[in-house]
């Protein structure tokens, strides 16, 4: 085994926001794997999700439902992203709790017009801002992609915002966050990933890496040979995007529980299997 890379100094790393190309791509493992990356160097990182959808009283830990669960199913939930994000932190605080949870799997700012309620954008700034003052290296998962909504636009906002809605761009360009962009690894990515470049850079938001999250190797793809866009889609992506770090993670193939959610003991492992491959984002 080879001698661990010597720590990176905390001040030097920007925060970092992981976004993606479309929802359901794998965000949550991906940042949860780069606070535990960060952790294992000695950086003090914090997994963030400021705003969480498709809650319910039955997602999640058995403790936040109060009940004593039989021998086994705590294992078996459905994970939450927040949950497995505090579990990669390695210590619990309220400062990482998400500002809002909704029950209807949505788009933010839809659930929360269904939902009777809502949150002003600078309140998650704001928690940015505390976050960072307790001493925290942040990595903060969105929310689907780049342009979905997280508020509605209300009139006389006190932020600054492009669109008449709150997005990621907009927090990533007020707190200084750099990106890390998740995407499929099969047919379309290219495009997927261009595009969600493009908005971030329109922004000036450093893109950090771009992570094609899943292959399949051989034995689980359709026919004996690897697919052939996830084989030539790397080469593609780094000749169009040739000062952003192409990084490709294998598709970990575990268990999924019967509402087809990844377990929390599946989640959890697969977080882990996927950390040696971010290594290279801190060489």
């Amino acid at each position: 085994m080879p001698d661990p890379l010597p720590p990176p100094d905390a001040r030097a790393l920007p925060d970092l926001l992981v976004t993606g190309t479309d929802t359901g791509i794998g965000k949550t493992i991906i940042a949860a794997a780069l606070v535990k990356a960060l952790r294992a160097r000695g950086v003090r990182a914090l997994g963030f999700k400021p705003l969480e959808t498709g809650f319910t009283a039955s997602s999640g830990s058995p403790a936040r439902s109060g009940a004593t669960p039989p021998p086994g199913q705590a294992t078996l939930a459905p994970a939450l992203d927040s949950e497995l994000l505090a579990r990669a932190s390695g210590e619990t605080t309220p400062l990482a709790a998400p500002l809002l949870q909704l029950a209807e799997p949505l788009a933010p700012a839809v659930a929360a017009e269904r939902a009777g309620t809502a949150v002003r954008p600078e309140l998650i700034e704001a928690r940015i801002d505390l976050i960072r003052r307790a001493g925290y290296t942040l990595v903060v998962e969105g929310a689907g992609g780049v342009m979905v909504p997280l508020v509605f636009h209300r009139p006389h906002a006190p932020l600054p915002i492009a669109w008449p809605f709150y997005t990621v761009l907009d927090l990533a360009a007020h707190r200084g966050l750099h990106a890390i962009v998740v995407g499929r690894p099969g047919l379309g990515t290219l495009n997927h990933v261009a595009l969600t470049v493009a908005m971030l850079r329109s922004r000036n938001i450093p893109v950090k890496a771009v992570i094609l999250n899943g292959r399949r190797p051989a034995p689980l793809a359709l026919s004996p040979e690897p697919d052939l866009a996830e084989s030539t889609n790397p080469s593609a992506l780094a000749r169009m995007l040739p000062d952003v770090l192409i990084i490709q993670v294998p598709l970990h193939d575990l268990a999924r529980s019967p509402a087809g959610a990844l377990a929390t003991i599946d989640a959890l492992a697969i977080i882990d299997a996927t950390v040696p491959f971010l290594r290279q984002l801190f060489l």
